[in-house]
């Protein structure tokens, strides 16, 4: 996917594999969340050397952004937002969630412009 090529890089460094949970981040969280929150980074354990490689992996930390007093409602919400992200991708790769507030940045909406037909009334005199 295009938008994967591009924005790769960046969210590597943040440990993200892919921008499939920004991209759907709406549909993970509800709408009613999303406008108000947007993940920021994913941290994943690190293992120990000399680790039972056939030991199940600890799952990683979500970092949230969230603006306001929406972050009381991802604080409610952390286990069912933590079971939607790991039913999302199939598999249990978040085990917590951090919050931090901060502004979210809104896409910013084309303004439209609305052109009225002008009609003239022939006067009768």
């Amino acid at each position: 996917m295009l938008v994967d090529g591009c924005l790769e890089p960046s969210l590597k460094t943040k440990g993200f594999a892919s921008s499939a949970i920004h991209l759907h981040w709406a549909e993970i969280v509800g709408s009613a969340l999303a406008p108000w929150s947007e993940p920021i980074a994913m941290k994943w354990p690190v293992s120990s050397p000399g680790a039972d490689p056939t030991a199940p992996k600890a799952g990683a930390i979500l970092t949230i952004k969230v603006e306001g007093a929406f972050a009381l409602d991802i604080q409610h919400q952390a286990p069912q937002i933590i079971d939607k992200v790991n039913s999302f991708f199939g598999w249990r790769c978040v085990e917590r969630i951090m919050i931090k507030q901060g502004v979210i940045r809104k896409p910013v909406q084309p303004v439209k412009k609305t052109q009225k037909a002008l009609t003239v009334k022939a006067s009768q005199d």
